[in-house]
């Protein structure tokens, strides 16, 4: 969709009506002038015409300058909302069209036991789809309050960490392989829920964009006051312009018209503001020979 350009050009005729307005009257002033005043006076009143007219001239530049920028990041503003409507309307007609036809299925046809535990599965694994988008919204406008309560628990990160990989990769052992490299054991004082939060999305992240026969590799490293807790893949990668962007609330590459790849842009942005209000920074880098590396920077517990 092009963005609309009709308001700015409408400001940009009315200024430089404003400016040839300016020099005109300027030019019959300074005409008056001369036929009026001795010539120092007409000197003097020449130069203040003029550096009244350039000062007016650079604070309506400088107006329209901020004008458009503002306009440029409403638009852009209106496009990553658009984009959230229309992926959380693919991310919710998905898992309800696949409710609807399990549902359908089991009361219209008289199936056997394994097809019918089947059926209820692929119904069960949907509304835990439809749980997570809600949790991801949920969580997404609750992050800014600062009255929110942020029950914060020790625990330790590799047991945590393992049990969360697992959970991710327990489903999809034929079609990506996974390994786990954990350094030594530490722990962590923060909210586990976030935390699971937090690894969760990066994880899914990682999945969504593998092939068949790729590796996703989780790696920790343990410092004197933090752990590094790095998520390698092998997919297509990320931009080194976009490696900003993606954690931007509603941002996705590319159109979501176009676009296969499933998600409504909360993931990463849910990911970074996570971390940042458990006193972490996340970072991108490229992997070798392909992919992205997800690198988590999060103090442990020293208590």
């Amino acid at each position: 969709m092009q963005p609309r350009r009709g308001p700015l050009r409408i400001i940009y005729v009315l200024s430089v009506y404003v400016v040839l307005q300016l020099v005109w009257w300027g030019y019959h002033i300074i005409q008056l002038t001369q036929e009026t005043d001795s010539s120092e006076s007409v000197q003097r009143r020449i130069w203040m015409i003029l550096g009244e007219g350039s000062v007016f001239v650079l604070i309506l530049i400088f107006g329209i300058i901020k004008l458009r920028q503002l306009y440029k990041r409403e638009e852009k503003s209106r496009e990553k909302e658009r984009n959230f409507l229309l992926a959380v309307t693919h991310e919710l007609k998905t898992p309800i069209a696949s409710n609807k036809l399990a549902i359908e299925t089991i009361k219209n046809r008289d199936l056997d036991k394994a097809l019918t535990e089947k059926m209820l599965n692929n119904a069960l694994n949907s509304n835990v789809r439809l749980e997570e988008l809600v949790e991801k919204i949920l969580l997404s406008t609750n992050l800014n309050e600062s009255s929110k309560a942020n029950f914060k628990s020790q625990f330790d990160l590799n047991d945590e960490l393992n049990r969360i990989v697992k959970i991710n990769f327990n489903s999809l052992e034929e079609l990506v392989d996974v390994e786990t490299y954990f350094n030594t054991d530490c722990s962590l004082n923060m909210n586990l829920l976030e935390f699971e939060t937090i690894i969760n999305n990066v994880l899914q992240n990682a999945i969504k964009y593998q092939s068949e026969g790729d590796k996703i590799t989780v790696r920790t490293t343990v410092s004197a006051s933090d752990v590094t807790i790095s998520v390698e893949d092998q997919g297509p990668g990320i931009p080194d312009n976009e490696k900003q962007n993606v954690f931007g609330k509603f941002y996705r590459i590319g159109n979501e018209m176009t676009r296969t790849t499933k998600g409504t842009g909360l993931g990463l942005y849910l990911v970074k503001e996570l971390i940042e209000r458990n006193n972490g920074s996340i970072s991108i880098a490229n992997n070798t020979p392909k992919g992205s590396i997800f690198n988590i920077q999060l103090p442990i517990s020293t208590s």
